[in-house]
């Protein structure tokens, strides 16, 4: 009752609709009284003593009566799927809205495809329910308050006879709330294989690559067919609970039927007024049974209603302040300030990391793979929260400004590119959707992206394809340093932004990067050489700690784990960059455009 009460009251909003069905409602279910009247009327008067011009009239407004009464259905109908779309809508917008607002610890701990599978199948079942069973119990229940009032008015002892099947269907109903929680495992397992079409579509290079399509078949198909046989016997209970109401429901019709031909032969009733009361003890049984189908749907929505709600309820673990801080232009200053930061109940990836950067100088930080690099700069525009200590910007915790004006003002380049199946220019623009053309071919050309795109058959109306898949590794990567540089953002995170791109590239890209790095306070988590040179200072983490800070030289002389890193990786890159050095046409370009 609590779901449903939460998903009723999504139509508040649109009460001006919902009673406007209401009224149109109430009137068709009126009119669809008549002709069971009229038939009455014709049967038991116009029949024995009335004049062909009285028949005639009566037929004509038995007509006028069903047509009108299908035009106000169609209208309810129409009305129906309006409240609907928008209750729908407004619930998807609030499971959407809150799905951007979270956290990557969330995203981190939630399969993809679940999450997927909520936002479309399971706010479609709730869409079932809210466009139709809301109205529909609606429509039952006046319905079967003007049918019983008819059938009261006609004649009292055999509408309690009719009613004698009521008790049974409402035990049928109520045995089919049973079904609820198998529908419930049902959408948890569409979540399922929601996720497991989701990864093997992602990675079908690597499927084709090690020759497992059958495999992946077979692992769909699995689960595709545990989730048949649990809808098979969820259709089978339901089936058997809708036959014994049918059963129910023929039962009391027979017993009207005995009962009231018994009075038609006794003299106490018409036959005109038989066939109204036999029209209208199966008008009374439609939306009776309709009830069952209605529970169907309902506890399908149920069940899919949890799984939304669940999200909805789940905390922003990263949630702006009443009070949050517009921030200002910055200038660039950053601090960790004693920094732990753990998963959860988790072994601490950051442990006691303090450093600070002034504004417009570079960090680099190195160590082995898994010592926190990419968790320390995901903290900075408080993609995560610090466990303990906290991470200044300016002097300001990150944790008291407005995400919108930190995030505004800070250009990342993230370790995996992420190019959306749009044009050249729309991804560069993705970030300043008012920047001109010419300042996103500035930026291209200062990531040294502009050559390569000019080459393209449509230059920069080029689509790149879903994750860039038509542009090798390298241009995605230059694309992506161009969207973080057209934001002039005054903190530049660069989370080992050329790791994917050749030699050559890098030095191409890092000559660029020389003139845009100047001014702005940089972080870059560094696997090339010839970034750690240029940094003002380096840090060293290993285990989530930092190990040692300085420059070049100094961290050859005082830290060994830094110099046997020096010695089997970067001397590797330094003696590769002397004879990828390009010609002076490829310098040329690297140069930014004013």
């Amino acid at each position: 009752m609590r779901i449903l009460s939460r998903l009723l009251g999504y139509t508040r909003a649109h009460w001006p609709i919902l009673v406007s069905i209401l009224v149109v409602m109430t009137t068709e279910a009126s009119l669809r009284l008549a002709p069971a009247w009229l038939t009455k009327t014709i049967v038991d008067d116009v029949a024995v003593h009335g004049t062909f011009g009285q028949l005639a009239w009566l037929a004509i407004g038995l007509f006028l009566v069903t047509g009108v009464a299908r035009a106000l259905n169609s209208l309810q109908n129409y009305l129906t799927e309006w409240m609907g779309q928008n209750v729908v809508h407004d619930l998807r917008n609030d499971l959407y809205r809150h799905l951007q607002g979270q956290s990557m610890s969330f995203f981190d701990s939630h399969q993809t495809g679940q999450l997927m599978s909520r936002v479309t199948s399971d706010v479609s079942q709730v869409q079932a329910f809210v466009a139709s069973g809301t109205v529909r119990i609606l429509d039952a229940i006046v319905g079967i308050t003007l049918y019983v009032v008819v059938l009261m008015a006609l004649d009292v002892q055999l509408a309690l006879i009719a009613l004698t099947a009521a008790p049974l269907i409402f035990f049928c109903q109520m045995r089919v709330r049973r079904v609820t929680r198998i529908y419930r495992e049902l959408q948890r397992m569409m979540g399922q294989l929601t996720g497991i079409l989701q990864e093997n579509v992602s990675a079908i290079k690597l499927v084709k690559a090690y020759a497992r399509e059958q495999y992946e078949t077979d692992r769909f198909l699995s689960q595709y067919w545990q989730i048949r046989t649990k809808r098979l016997h969820a259709t089978r209970l339901m089936g058997a609970w809708s036959q014994a109401q049918e059963i129910s429901t023929a039962l009391a019709g027979v017993l009207v039927l005995f009962f009231g031909a018994q009075r038609v032969m006794e003299g106490t009733l018409t036959v005109g007024g038989m066939v109204a009361f036999q029209t209208y003890v199966g008008m009374l049984w439609g939306p009776v049974r309709m009830f069952g189908y209605i529970n169907q749907s309902m506890q399908q929505a149920m069940a899919s209603g949890e799984r939304v709600f669940e999200i909805i309820d789940w905390p922003l673990d990263v949630a702006e302040k009443p009070d949050a801080l517009a921030l200002p232009r910055m200038r660039g200053a950053l601090a960790f300030e004693r920094v732990t930061f753990s998963y959860g109940h988790d072994r601490p990836l950051l442990a006691n990391v303090t450093l600070d950067v002034a504004p417009g100088t570079s960090l680099a930080i190195v160590g082995p793979s898994g010592s926190g690099k990419t968790t320390l700069v995901n903290l900075i525009p408080r993609f995560y929260d610090v466990t303990t200590g906290r991470v200044t910007v300016d002097g300001v915790d990150v944790r008291d400004a407005k995400l919108q004006s930190l995030r505004s003002q800070i250009g990342m380049v993230l370790q995996e590119t992420f190019l959306f199946n749009m044009t050249i220019k729309e991804n560069i623009r993705y970030g300043r959707e008012d920047a001109t053309d010419a300042e996103v071919e500035a930026a291209a050309q200062a990531a040294n992206a502009h050559g390569f795109i000019m080459e393209l058959p449509e230059g920069y109306e080029t689509l790149t394809g879903e994750k860039g898949v038509r542009l090798s590794g390298g241009q995605r990567q230059r694309l992506a340093i161009a969207r973080a540089l057209l934001v002039d953002p005054r903190i530049l995170i660069l989370d080992e932004a050329t790791s994917s791109v050749d030699t050559r590239t890098d030095f191409l890209i890092q000559r660029a990067l020389e003139r845009l790095m100047h001014g702005r306070t940089t972080v870059v988590v560094a696997h090339r050489l010839s970034t750690i040179l240029r940094a003002d200072q380096i840090v060293y983490l290993e285990a989530g700690r930092v190990l040692a800070r300085g420059r070049h030289a100094e961290l050859l002389e005082t830290c060994a784990p830094y110099r046997w890193l020096y010695e089997t990786q970067f001397q590797v890159q330094e003696r590769e960059g002397e004879r990828a050095e390009p010609n002076e046409a490829e310098a040329r370009e690297s140069v930014p455009v004013a």
